[in-house]
């Protein structure tokens, strides 16, 4: 490990909490290289601001899920066309858009941004995804496996484990994931689940590649309550 991956992080789902994810930041060490599971979008008040920060800083990114379904969706809902991103409650469509009020033209350059992002990263040792993605490590380049990529969680296997890879957990790499929200990290041999569901009241995660050290930031208020 080098000196320059020591000072590697990779952050949690921020779903809109920009305040919450400079206070995060600011914790951790300057010019630190910043990598994030996904998930920029969605559920908190301020989207455009997170997904404007990381574009400018041209931070890694892995794509989310809800990531996704704001480029599945967000013209749709531009247009007044009904669709479930907007919808429902727990999408988080609604608060996405409103946040672009007045601002089509950022949101269709971040509609762009979005359309470049990876399913995965893998450096060195590190296999960064959003869903839990070890048992597709294999597959990960095949269409096929995006699904998994970004839904697939470590609680899926029972349903849905007929079609992971058999020997996911032998594998000679650590998978760094999101979207499933614990209260606190969830590790095992060679994978750590760092969204800690920080929308939700809890707290935004940041973990240093290398020592495996990690940081967290209580939910500011500012980025759920107008």
């Amino acid at each position: 490990m080098t000196q320059e991956q020591n000072k590697t992080y990779v952050i949690s789902d921020v779903h809109g909490c920009y305040h919450t994810l400079l206070n995060l930041i600011n914790k951790l060490p300057k010019n630190s290289n910043l990598i994030f599971v996904g998930d920029l979008c969605d559920r908190g008040l301020y989207s455009k601001e997170v997904i404007s920060f990381v574009l400018k800083n041209k931070y890694q990114v892995v794509l989310g899920n809800h990531d996704n379904y704001m480029l599945e969706h967000a013209m749709e809902s531009l247009e007044g066309i009904d669709n479930r991103w907007f919808r429902e409650d727990y999408m988080g469509g609604e608060q996405t858009m409103q946040n672009y009020t007045d601002e089509e033209e950022t949101l269709f350059y971040h509609l762009e941004w979005l359309k470049t992002l990876p399913k995965y990263l893998l450096i060195d040792k590190y296999f960064i995804t959003h869903g839990f993605g070890l048992p597709y490590f294999k597959r990960r380049y095949l269409e096929s496996s995006k699904e998994g990529l970004l839904k697939n969680r470590v609680s899926d296997e029972k349903e849905w484990g007929q079609d992971w890879e058999k020997s996911w957990n032998t594998y000679d790499v650590i998978n760094i994931f999101g979207h499933t929200h614990y209260d606190t990290v969830e590790s095992s041999q060679n994978y750590f689940g760092i969204d800690t569901g920080c929308v939700y009241g809890n707290k935004l995660t940041a973990i240093e590649l290398g020592s495996m050290k990690v940081f967290n930031e209580q939910l500011d208020l500012r980025d759920i309550d107008k």
